[in-house]
């Protein structure tokens, strides 16, 4: 490569760097010494600081609306659950799990007759409040007075 490395440096006066270019920029094909390469995950890859700055916000963008995207479907699907489709009439019912072995136990099995109630919705009924001991004359509320000091 007879080429030399084209980034400019200077702080008042830019100039190129004039040293041997060792490599080319991945993505703007620009020569760069090896001072001016910046190496990349993927070996043998390198690329300018420019490249490397625009390639780094691009990745650091996707991550964000990949994020953005994730939370919508999230909250669109806690939003609008998708409830069990309900069985067609004359729809075959699911398949029924194979019996376990004579003579095993059945793992996590419902007993025989109990309904599958893991779908239903569930409600909270409070208990209703014991009766009062004492014959039902009792306030709900209780007052405190103190006594009077005593001299």
């Amino acid at each position: 490569m007879n080429e030399t490395c084209n980034i400019e440096t200077g702080l008042f006066k830019k100039k190129p760097c004039g040293q041997a270019a060792v490599t080319k920029c991945a993505t703007c094909e620009q020569p760069l010494c090896k001072q001016h390469a910046v190496a990349q995950k993927k070996a043998g890859v390198y690329m300018c600081k420019e490249c490397d700055d625009a390639q780094k916000q691009y990745d650091k963008d996707q991550a964000k609306h990949a994020k953005e995207k994730r939370d919508a479907e999230m909250m669109k699907s806690l939003a609008n659950p998708t409830s069990p489709k309900p069985r067609q009439p004359g729809a075959p019912a699911a398949a029924a799990p194979a019996a376990p072995a004579k003579g095993a136990p059945a793992k996590d099995a419902p007993a025989a007759g109990a309904a599958d109630h893991s779908a239903d919705p569930i409600e909270y009924k409070p208990a209703p409040k014991p009766p009062a001991a004492g014959g039902g004359d009792i306030p709900d509320t209780i007052e405190y007075r103190p006594e009077p000091k005593k001299k």
